[in-house]
């Protein structure tokens, strides 16, 4: 019984991980866009005079850009957590399925 129970876990641990993982190339590739984003405004910013409507316009979106560069870098580093997490108790759960193996397949004679 115990071998299927990990064999059923393995299965989910590993679709987990391939979630998580697209989640991750998600937040990189939006990470990305935000930067690129940040960066064309720094440079059309320096087109307008620094008191202008425009300009404090253009400051105050770089500013958001930034905040959302650092929640999407805080939402890298907890997805990475989770991700070695989930290779720890993959590597358990295989230990877990191998020794059920053994179990169930080793043939005693009397």
């Amino acid at each position: 019984m115990g071998l299927f129970i990990g064999i059923i876990r393995n299965v989910y641990l590993k679709q987990m991980r391939s979630t998580l993982q697209w989640q991750l190339h998600l937040i990189t590739q939006a990470k990305m866009t935000a930067t690129k984003a940040a960066s064309s405004l720094m440079q059309v910013g320096t087109d307008y005079e620094s008191d202008s409507l425009i300009a404090k316009k253009l400051q105050e979106r770089q500013y958001k850009l930034k905040l959302l560069e650092e929640k999407l870098d805080l939402q890298k580093t907890e997805i990475e957590e989770k991700l070695e997490m989930i290779s720890t108790e993959l590597k358990s759960n295989q230990e877990m399925i191998r020794s059920g193996i053994q179990e169930s397949f080793t043939y005693k004679a009397a």
